[in-house]
């Protein structure tokens, strides 16, 4: 698994910060939570599981960038891309932001997230 991360880091990346936190992306309902990592475009979580990605696991991602974007951090303006890498089946799973409706972010990021 960690040669088919490092394949996946040189077909992907480079990575421009890992281990991120959401500093001024936090509210009342969701007051910690630290993300995988971002690349010039994308946003990634590295997931190993036995199983195609979850629906939790979609809506954490989705989560991870929204607080991202009410963060103090500017790297997530660049964001255009979501994306989970599973190591242990080598597969690669990725969505366009523009691709998920604006009704479905701004549900999120009332009824989840509670901006």
């Amino acid at each position: 698994m960690i040669n088919r991360s490092l394949s996946f880091w040189k077909e992907y990346g480079p990575i421009t910060k890992d281990g991120f936190t959401f500093e001024g992306g936090y509210t009342d309902t969701i007051s910690t939570g630290d993300g995988d990592y971002l690349t010039k475009d994308t946003l990634w979580d590295f997931k190993v599981s036995k199983d195609e990605p979850k629906p939790k696991y979609t809506l954490q991602l989705l989560v991870y960038y929204i607080m991202g974007m009410h963060s103090i951090h500017k790297e997530f303006k660049s964001v255009k891309n979501l994306g989970i890498y599973n190591p242990r089946m080598n597969k690669v799973y990725t969505v366009s932001i523009d691709m998920i409706p604006q009704s479905v972010i701004n549900e999120i990021s009332k009824e989840v997230i509670g901006y």
